[in-house]
This record gives C-alpha cells, structure tokens and sequence, in this order.
C-alpha cells in the first residue's frame, strides 16, 4: 500500500504550530520539511494513508484559517 502526498509552503514560523495543530489529529498525517525557498518560506511535504485525503484538505483548509498555508500540488 502507498501513501498520498501533498505539498504545502508556510514561513517558517508556522511550523511548530502547524506540526502541533497536525499532532492533535493523530494519526491523520506526518510530513517531512523539503527545506526553505528563496523567500525563506518552508515547504512540507505531507504524507497520508490512501483514502484520508479528504480528511487531511480539510485540515489544511482550518489550518489556513489561522496561518499562510498555501497548498501546491497533490
């Protein structure tokens, strides 16, 4: 079985709180930090279980409600 995969930027100081807020839904996702672009924004690369990409869009979008997360592919 394979995961699914999105992809995400924030700056930087919303990690912590972007990786707390994802451990409060445990289980749903890990991601792992791609590193910083040129403007200094962390890009995350989230991995799921098949069939959870429903549930992880929409903690993206309630995330988006309180820091810049901008979604980029998945």
């Amino acid at each position: 079985m394979r995961s699914e995969t999105l992809f995400l930027r924030l700056p930087r100081m919303h990690v912590a709180f972007f990786r707390f807020l994802l451990e409060a839904r445990e289980g749903l996702a890990m991601f792992t930090s791609l590193g910083a672009d040129a403007k200094g924004r962390e890009v995350l690369c989230l991995r799921f279980a098949p069939g959870a990409g429903g549930a992880v869009r929409r903690f993206v979008a309630d995330v988006q409600a309180d820091c810049a997360v901008e979604l980029l592919a998945g």
